[in-house]
C-alpha cells in the first residue's frame, strides 16, 4: 500500500474521530438514532444547546439548536433530539427548568401516559412552558410541606406573647401590634386628608403645569434677560465705583444749571410775551402808529391813493421818459403832457 493512501486514510479516521467526539461532548451521540422536536419559548434564560432533555429526572435527550424564531421575531425556537425509544403523546409539554442555583437550563418533558397511536411524529412541534426559579427547585407538595412548617414556627414564637414564655418577645411582639395599629390609624387619616384635599392638590398641579408650560414658552427671553444682567453685573464690577458717583454728581450738577437757565427762559418769555399783550392792546385801542394805522381808515384811503399816484407816475416816466429828461441844444419846446391812461388809449 502506498504512504499517501495510508496518509489519506488515517485523516479520514481522525476527522470522523473529532466529529464524533465532538457531537458526544455536545450531548448527541451519532451511533444512537433520536428524533428530532421543536419547541418555541418567549425567554429561553441563556440556555445554550448541548443542555440536557429530561423526563422523570432521567435523560432522554439533547438540545441542539437554539435559535430566534424566523417566523415570530418574538419566540425562540429550540431544537432538541429525544431518544428513539422514547414515544411522547400528543398532549406533551416542554417545561424549562432551572437546574439549582449555579446550574444551567433543561427541559422536562411532561406527559400523563405512554401513547400507543397519538404519539408525536418526528419533526413536531411540544407545546413550551417556563417554569420560575422555586418551582424548578422544589415540588408543589415540597414547597407546600415547607411553608406549613415555617407558618407553625411563626405562630409558635409570636404566641409566646400570650403565653409569657419570653417576656421580651412578648414585649416586642406587642409593640409591634401598637406600631402597626398606629399606622393603621395614620393611614386612614392620611387617606381623609387626601380625599378632602384633592381638589386643591389639582388646582395646584393644574397650576403648576401652567406656569411650568409658561416657563417653558418664555426660556429663551429669560435667558436672555440673565445673560443682559449678568453683562451688567460685569460691567458694574469691572467700572470704578467712585468714578460713576463723581459722573452722577457732575451730571447733576449740570442738570441744576440748565433747570435755572431754562427757568430764566421761561421768565424772559413771560416778560416778553407780556409786552407783546400790551402792543396788541394799544394796537386794538388804535393808540400808537400801529393802531392808528390799523384803526384809521382815511390814512388807509391816502396810503391807497398814493400808491395809486406812486404808480402812475412810474407809468408816464417809462412811457415818456423825455418829458422828465429832456436835453435841447437849442432851446426846443417840451412836448405837450399826455395823461398815461389817455397815451395806453391812443
Amino acid at each position: 500500500m502506498r504512504n499517501e493512501l495510508k496518509v489519506g486514510i488515517l485523516g479520514l479516521v481522525t476527522l470522523a474521530l473529532l466529529i464524533f467526539g465532538y457531537k458526544y461532548l455536545k450531548g448527541s451521540n451519532l451511533l444512537d438514532r433520536s428524533k428530532t422536536y421543536y419547541i418555541k419559548y418567549q425567554d429561553v434564560g441563556q440556555m445554550d444547546p448541548s443542555s440536557p432533555v429530561l423526563t422523570r429526572g432521567l435523560k432522554v435527550g439533547t438540545v441542539t439548536k437554539v435559535v430566534l424564531d424566523p417566523n415570530d421575531p418574538n419566540m425562540v425556537l429550540v431544537t432538541i433530539d429525544v431518544k428513539h425509544e422514547i414515544q411522547l403523546p400528543a398532549d406533551t409539554k416542554a417545561l424549562l427548568v432551572q437546574q439549582g442555583l449555579m446550574g444551567g437550563k433543561a427541559i422536562i418533558l411532561q406527559y400523563g401516559k405512554y401513547c400507543e397511536t397519538d404519539c408525536l411524529p418526528n419533526h413536531s412541534f411540544i407545546k413550551g412552558e417556563i417554569a420560575g426559579m422555586l418551582s424548578s427547585m422544589f415540588s408543589k407538595d415540597e414547597v407546600k410541606e415547607y411553608t406549613q412548617a415555617v407558618g407553625g414556627e411563626l405562630n409558635a414564637i409570636l404566641d409566646t406573647s400570650n403565653k409569657n414564655k419570653n417576656v421580651q418577645l412578648a414585649a416586642t411582639v406587642k409593640n409591634i401590634h401598637i406600631i402597626l395599629d398606629n399606622l393603621a390609624k395614620s393611614t386612614t387619616q392620611l387617606n381623609h386628608l387626601l380625599t378632602s384635599s384633592s381638589q386643591s392638590l389639582h388646582n395646584s398641579f393644574s397650576n403648576l403645569d401652567v406656569l411650568t408650560a409658561s416657563l417653558s414658552k418664555n426660556a429663551n427671553a429669560i435667558s436672555h434677560s440673565l445673560q443682559n444682567l449678568e453683562t451688567i453685573s460685569n460691567s458694574l464690577k469691572q467700572a470704578d465705583p467712585g468714578k460713576l458717583v463723581k459722573n452722577a454728581d457732575e451730571t447733576m450738577s449740570e442738570s441744576k444749571k440748565a433747570i435755572q437757565q431754562l427757568n430764566q427762559t421761561l421768565d424772559e418769555s413771560k416778560k416778553t410775551v407780556q409786552k407783546l399783550n400790551n402792543i396788541l392792546t394799544d394796537v386794538n385801542a388804535g393808540t400808537g402808529s400801529l393802531g392808528k394805522f390799523i384803526k384809521d381808515p382815511a390814512l388807509y384811503q391816502n396810503l391807497a391813493r398814493s400808491s395809486k399816484n406812486l404808480d402812475l407816475l412810474l407809468q408816464d416816466l417809462r412811457l415818456n421818459p423825455k418829458r422828465y429828461v429832456h436835453l435841447s441844444v437849442f432851446g426846443g419846446k417840451g412836448e405837450k403832457y399826455t395823461s398815461p391812461d389817455e397815451s395806453e388809449q391812443k
